[in-house]
């Protein structure tokens, strides 16, 4: 497990940059359908995902599963605002 001190380096290093669409942090495509990609999150953001994951004791199947619903979520929403705007 880690310590406070390693959570608030991986913290600091991604409040340095800028913080993409959800999408774009979890590495997919937008244009693709999501469940038919391999989520490939940011390298600082999947180091900060990966002490919630372990501290929950997901899988690796669960943690990609938590990765395609949470893109899934905010895409279909985005795609509802969209259709609503028109």
């Amino acid at each position: 497990m880690r310590d406070i001190k390693d959570i608030e380096k991986l913290f600091s290093q991604i409040s340095k940059r800028d913080i993409q669409s959800i999408i774009t942090e979890l590495g997919f495509d937008p244009a693709k359908p999501i469940r038919e990609q391999e989520p490939e999150p940011l390298p600082d953001r999947k180091a900060l995902d990966d002490v919630v994951f372990d501290a929950i004791g997901l899988t690796d199947d669960e943690r990609k599963e938590v990765y395609w619903a949470v893109a899934e979520l905010v895409k279909n929403r985005l795609d509802k605002a969209r259709s609503v705007g028109r």
